[in-house]
């Protein structure tokens, strides 16, 4: 990689972190009145896709440890958002799936975000989210085949 473009992909990365740091703020003031901060959303969007999961199975997905993901189940059970069953394939690792009132906060949300997304969509052109989405789901294939930090290169 040339120095150039390093200098561009730091600055990538800065914006990316930078914008996710303001997502998660703008997150957790939209949905205050629900009691629901940017964390335990993330979970409750992550479980709304299929099936019930493992925490280690969230963890994965989210690629965060398994610890934080039990704190957020287990706030997320004492809401009564999620439902923890036993898991025929493992002991000691259940499965955590939405609740009915899980499923209809989660739908709750994501209506709240696409009325907070609709002035922001307007002025973005749609060969740059195309081109952003490639670039960054090529970066996100990169840090995983690279054990996201976790080797040295």
């Amino acid at each position: 990689m040339k120095d150039d473009e390093k200098i561009l992909l730091n600055e990538l990365i800065g914006e990316v972190r930078l914008l996710f740091h303001r997502l998660a703020r703008a997150a957790d003031a939209l949905h205050e009145s629900d009691g629901i901060p940017a964390s335990q959303r993330a979970v409750l969007e992550c479980l709304c896709k299929g099936d019930s999961k493992t925490v280690p199975q969230i963890a994965s997905m989210k690629s965060v440890s398994r610890q934080h993901i039990q704190v957020i189940v287990n706030e997320l059970s004492e809401k009564k958002m999620v439902e923890i069953t036993d898991n025929p394939k493992h002991k000691r690792s259940p499965l955590v799936g939405l609740s009915d009132h899980g499923i209809k906060i989660f739908k709750k949300i994501s209506r709240r975000e696409a009325g907070f997304l609709t002035g922001i969509d307007s002025s973005l052109e749609k060969s740059n989210l195309e081109i952003s989405i490639k670039t960054l789901s090529a970066l996100n294939e990169i840090f995983m085949n690279k054990g996201e930090g976790n080797e040295a290169s």
